[in-house]
């Protein structure tokens, strides 16, 4: 009896030993492993959110950097197409995220995150008085607005053609950036573009709000790249930008709407 119970000791102590070896070899998510560096490109219209956003991750992410590459949703998705470095891919639109799901470009199914819509932006003080879209088509007033190929141009022309509004613009700019400078530069009396943007200009342009019913909204998807040279950590920064706290961040201190 004092053997078999020796031998029972015995094994228990080896069943523990094991068991705690186990716990302690268990790998936490990728989220919290996740670390070295992604590139990130990402409509021009989020510069400043997803720059404050990548300070919060890179913090909660001991040992992982992300770069960030902003300009026209269409113009990146061309250059993912053409092989650029990018592990996520975050647009202004459906359209071209559809596009390179199309092309097999896409990890997974892209996730909403937010949603935009758009607004008039004039010089500070607004000089011209410029006070709903038709005014746009005024005899002598300077308007710019983005491309006809990138999303903000798109909505652009949509909102035009919603009120009715025939105009001829001085410039199409690349993409919203671009734009809005036209305007803050003086050299455009007034532009359309996103609601952030005018938010984000912090004074150098002023504000004319678009009605809802006289609005269109924009719909911003995320995804993660097939290419993704580093899967891991790309996959936690759409984790991270889809939470309910960023989501919360980029509506609140700038003006996205609620996925």
């Amino acid at each position: 009896m004092r053997r078999i119970s020796t031998l029972l000791a015995v094994a228990l102590v080896f069943v523990l030993a094991a068991c705690g070896s186990s716990a302690k070899t268990t790998s936490p998510s990728s989220s919290t492993q996740a670390g070295g560096s992604i590139n990130v490109l990402a409509a021009s219209s989020l510069t400043k959110g997803f720059t404050a956003l990548g300070e919060q991750f890179e913090a909660a992410h001991p040992g992982s950097h992300v770069n960030f590459s902003f300009a026209s949703s269409s113009t990146l998705a061309e250059q993912i197409q053409n092989g650029a470095p990018a592990d996520v891919f975050a647009s202004a639109d459906e359209k071209n995220m559809t596009k390179l799901e199309t092309a097999g470009s896409v990890a997974g199914t892209p996730i909403v995150f937010a949603k935009n819509q758009m607004e008039i932006a004039t010089e500070p003080g607004n000089p011209k008085h410029i006070a709903t879209v038709a005014d746009l088509a005024k005899s002598g007033l300077i308007v710019v607005l983005c491309a006809t190929e990138a999303p903000c141009g798109k909505y652009a022309d949509q909102v035009l053609a919603k009120n009715n509004v025939t105009l001829t613009p001085k410039s199409r700019e690349l993409d919203a950036k671009a734009t809005l400078t036209k305007v803050a530069s003086g050299d455009a009396d007034a532009a359309i573009v996103y609601v952030t943007d005018v938010k984000g200009a912090e004074g150098d342009v002023d504000g004319v709000e678009i009605p809802a019913g006289q609005n269109v909204i924009a719909t911003l998807p995320i995804a993660a790249l097939l290419e993704a040279k580093n899967a891991a950590l790309a996959e936690a920064w759409v984790e991270f930008v889809t939470s309910s706290s960023a989501e919360k961040v980029l509506q609140e201190q700038y003006g996205f709407l609620a996925p």
